[in-house]
């Protein structure tokens, strides 16, 4: 039973579309996860900037208390992206509040350290919050306190949506010219099967002469192997050549003769005559059969051997 056909071609396509377009989805994962970093770094430079700036305009007073002023501008670049909330709220000493949302969680900080970092939730919005230790000092006495900044996580979750759409289509881009570089390799890489084919659908039945063809080495070994096949077939055509026409001059003769004779024992009138004449007739039939089994060995000896040399003639 034939096996069923498929593309060799499509196949490769496929494979290569395949392959293609997993890579892609493994490098938006992690262009996913690079945005993601990309837009928390940049959020947390401004937030920890924001809080920096209202750090450094704290002083302490004459009677040890902080003087703290939040600068309009240090919130307004906060929340100027994608309509962002704002939270502050400040602290001196640690966990004793002065100014601000006294519910607003706040994040580790070391004092004199960098800005310390933390997720949470704050009147039912997610907020990156961000934390920074420092001490007012008047020469003499000196005082830490904490500065914590807070701002919902819109803007960080719109720019990470712009890097991944832009990436996706960059990427697309990307999938869309491999796909069509594969398609042109491959329609080029199979022309010289394409050829090939060409050619033999092209020879007469009768045309056995080896492939010329220029093919790629993956296929030089089946074209070997197809040239092969011709050189022994077309040396089993010539020995069935040979033997057709030995058996037909082989066998002229004795037919000859029994035809001469079954013509004279129809024509005697002596029954002598009629009978030696059959003798001779059975005679040259029995000679017939010998040549025939002659020739019939000689067939089979020369296609299991494939020699291809002209058979000996038989007398």
């Amino acid at each position: 039973m034939r096996g069923r056909s498929f593309s060799l071609r499509n196949r490769l396509l496929a494979w290569l579309l395949l392959a293609t377009a997993v890579l892609g989805v493994l490098a938006l994962i992690d262009t996913w996860r690079e945005a993601v970093r990309t837009a928390n770094a940049l959020a947390d430079r401004v937030l920890a900037g924001s809080a920096l700036v209202i750090a450094e305009r704290a002083a302490l007073d004459t009677d040890g208390t902080l003087l703290i002023d939040i600068p309009y501008g240090a919130l307004q670049m906060l929340s100027s992206a994608a309509q962002d909330r704002v939270f502050y709220r400040v602290d001196s000493p640690p966990g004793t509040l002065i100014t601000g949302y006294a519910s607003l969680p706040v994040a580790a900080a070391v004092l004199d350290g960098p800005p310390a970092f933390s997720d949470g939730l704050f009147e039912g919005e997610t907020v990156r919050v961000a934390s920074l230790t420092r001490a007012a000092s008047t020469g003499i006495d000196e005082l830490p306190f904490v500065v914590t900044l807070a701002e919902t996580t819109q803007a960080r979750q719109e720019l990470t949506r712009t890097i991944l759409w832009r990436s996706a289509l960059r990427l697309l881009g990307m999938i869309a010219g491999a796909a069509l570089i594969a398609w042109i390799a491959v329609t080029v890489s199979l022309r010289p099967l394409y050829r090939l084919g060409e050619e033999i659908s092209a020879r007469s039945f009768n045309d056995l002469r080896p492939i010329e063809t220029p093919v790629p080495t993956e296929v030089s070994g089946l074209v070997e192997t197809v040239n092969s096949f011709m050189r022994r077939l077309q040396s089993a055509v010539a020995g069935l050549r040979n033997f057709s026409g030995n058996a037909g001059h082989q066998l002229r003769t004795p037919m000859t003769v029994v035809r001469m004779q079954l013509a004279l024992a129809s024509r005697a009138e002596d029954p002598a005559e009629a009978r030696a004449a059959t003798a001779k007739a059975d005679e040259a039939v029995a000679r017939a059969q010998q040549i025939l089994a002659q020739l019939l060995l000689l067939a089979r000896v020369e296609a299991t051997g494939a020699t291809g040399r002209a058979p000996r003639r038989w007398i």
